[in-house]
């Protein structure tokens, strides 16, 4: 894989979607969502993995010129193909995004790292910066992970039956870069076909 960035992508595509199914394949004007997703983060430039518990559909694959990363780790989760993904990503750091995410963009990794190249300014041992609301809820699958951590820290929780990626931020120093409410939407997770009405379009 070329690292031509210090951050590598990583586009989670593995979930079960029960409350819509085929969600990531659902036309968003004139584009799949997992397409749409991956389109607006790659003009980033940055290297980029799809994870899946699968392979992708052709319909998908066709339109998602980058390598799939399948789960070695079975069905548990976002926390098992992080640990997945995290194995073979040769950046320094990885930025971890729900492939559900439908209007993220690249700027929000540009902010994270900024964040975290200040921390390291610092001599702080950071681990992950993550996105966080006023409410004070947090965004783990849009967030910017230190590789070698996220590779050791998932297979530890994996090893002893945790499969929460909130688990991961436990005994990490993690830095935080708050969203204000007027950008909220930037997070806005399609997990019910109503909440297509939130995309932006």
């Amino acid at each position: 894989m070329q690292a031509s960035s210090s951050t590598t992508i990583v586009l989670l595509a593995g979930g079960h979607a029960t409350r819509f199914p085929g969600k990531l394949s659902h036309v968003v004007g004139d584009q799949p969502l997992l397409v749409r997703v991956f389109r607006a983060l790659a003009t980033s430039g940055r290297p980029i993995l799809i994870s899946a518990r699968e392979p992708l559909p052709a319909t998908l694959a066709e339109q998602l010129p980058v390598p799939v990363v399948l789960d070695a780790h079975g069905d548990v989760g976002p926390l098992g193909a992080l640990a997945s993904t995290a194995a073979v990503v040769q950046t320094p750091l990885l930025f971890a995004v729900a492939g559900d995410l439908a209007n993220i963009g690249a700027g929000v990794i540009d902010e994270l790292e900024r964040r975290y190249h200040e921390e390291r300014g610092r001599d702080r041992p950071l681990d992950a910066v993550l996105p966080r609301h006023e409410s004070g809820e947090v965004e783990p699958l849009a967030a910017l992970y230190d590789t070698l951590r996220l590779r050791e820290r998932s297979a530890q929780l994996l090893s002893s039956g945790q499969t929460k990626v909130t688990a991961l931020l436990q005994e990490w120093d993690v830095a935080y870069v708050d969203v204000p409410r007027t950008r909220a939407d930037e997070f806005l997770n399609v997990n019910h076909e109503n909440d297509l009405a939130g995309i932006r379009r």
